[in-house]
C-alpha cells in the first residue's frame, strides 16, 4: 500500500515530555517527505 498522507497528532505522539521533537520523530517524519508523502500535523485540543 502506498501512502498519500500522514496526520500526525502533537501531544503524546510527535511532542515527547519536554513538548519537543526527537530526533527519530525528525527523522522519520524527513523520510517521509522526501517519498512524497504529505505530512499534516493535528490535534484534538479545542480551541
Amino acid at each position: 500500500m502506498k501512502y498519500k498522507l500522514v496526520c500526525i497528532d502533537m501531544d503524546g505522539t510527535l511532542l515527547n515530555s519536554k513538548k519537543t521533537v526527537s530526533e527519530a520523530n525528525k527523522n522519520a517524519i524527513k523520510k517521509a517527505h522526501q517519498l512524497g508523502i504529505n505530512i499534516v500535523i493535528t490535534t484534538g485540543r479545542i480551541y
